[in-house]
């Protein structure tokens, strides 16, 4: 087994935005982990449930959570931040 097959065929670079930025990342999903080193977020020595992550797709919305993934799609947007809960 090569490189290039170390990922299964149907599995291609999927565009997405994060904080507005546009990042190629591969599929099938992304970890909150992964949104937030998009971002240039650095949670290290933080309590990740101090930031949000939230998806957009079409019509659909949803959020991420600490240790979740979220499928990916062609277009999809992530806002991903410091929470605004106290």
């Amino acid at each position: 087994m090569n490189e290039h097959d170390a990922k299964p065929p149907d599995d291609k670079d999927i565009t997405i935005r994060v904080n507005t930025r546009p990042h190629k990342v591969p599929g099938p999903d992304i970890s909150f982990d992964k949104v937030l080193r998009l971002a240039n977020i650095d949670i290290t020595g933080q309590d990740p449930n101090l930031f949000d992550v939230e998806w957009h797709h079409g019509n659909d919305a949803g959020t991420v959570k600490p240790g979740q993934r979220a499928p990916v799609r062609n277009g999809m947007r992530f806002d991903a931040g410091k929470s605004n809960r106290s």
